[in-house]
């Protein structure tokens, strides 16, 4: 039987003449010894996906409030929403998480706004907020959460306005320039050097250099986006309990009627 060919790590190889076998796991080969990963495009990434968003899940859910299920927030959109940003949560799309509670803190705004009024507001974020404020729709302290919320997450999240999200931000780069051919030797002395300090870093903005800031404001979206998604939880709990009580659906039906009763319903004996 004609032995199976084995795939080697062609770093390893080139570096340090080991032949270091890559492992197969899901749609990746990778290196055990230097951590080089190759994607498989040919395979479906779905097993890798499960097991990356099942790690995330469990490292994240001791550090966010307890789960919110329907019963305790009746109104379906905002439950919705409330889900949408818990579930990004748990799988590490902070950024998308973070877009998604300005979302559901303007649902709440404007499922305030027709509670109390009847009118279907249209308005985004700022508008719908300067209507609760105008007719006294929310209390003082609730009214500057939501204003606080708009102008230091919502509107740079929602414009992805990544060089202020990112002010204030430094990273150590470390500039190289390679004479001649860029070779796996080449790399690797230039990152021995920078470990042993032979090479100094500079001390840089990280807006600065689009290649890094996503992956910097990646990690610094997971850091916020715990403690946003914790205010937004207490808030969202709060005002449910102030903003969403039944006698208020109740005044309501008798001030705009009920679009349900009007429609001809059937008679069961």
């Amino acid at each position: 039987m004609e032995e199976e060919k084995k795939n080697i790590c062609a770093l390893c190889y080139k570096t340090d003449k080991r032949e270091v076998e890559l492992v197969k796991k899901h749609d990746t080969l990778f290196c055990p010894n230097c951590k080089t990963t190759l994607i498989l495009k040919w395979e479906t990434p779905l097993g890798r996906y499960s097991e990356m968003w099942k790690e995330n899940s469990e490292k994240i859910y001791p550090y966010l409030r307890p789960d919110i299920y329907q019963d305790e927030m009746p109104n379906p959109r905002l439950f919705f929403l409330y889900e949408d940003c818990y579930v990004n949560m748990l799988i590490g799309r902070y950024n998308a998480a973070i877009v998604l509670m300005g979302v559901l803190l303007e649902a709440l705004m404007k499922e305030r706004i027709h509670l109390k009024t009847g009118v279907v507001f249209k308005g985004a974020y700022g508008p719908a907020l300067s209507e609760i404020e105008i007719k006294n729709l929310m209390q003082m302290g609730d009214i500057r959460f939501l204003r606080e919320f708009k102008d230091s997450v919502r509107n740079l999240y929602q414009h992805a306005d990544i060089e202020e999200i990112l002010r204030g931000t430094y990273v150590r780069v470390w500039p190289i320039q390679f004479e001649g051919e860029l070779t796996a030797e080449k790399l690797k002395k230039a990152h021995e050097q920078a470990k042993d300090g032979k090479i100094k870093p500079l001390l840089l903005p990280a807006a600065n250099f689009p290649a890094f800031a996503a992956i910097i404001k990646q990690k610094r979206d997971r850091a916020i986006s715990i403690m946003l998604f914790n205010r937004v939880y207490d808030f969202v709990r709060g005002a449910m309990v102030k903003y969403f009580k039944q006698e208020e659906y109740d005044e309501h039906k008798k001030m705009f009627g009920d679009k349900m009763a009007e429609l001809p319903h059937y008679t069961i004996e």
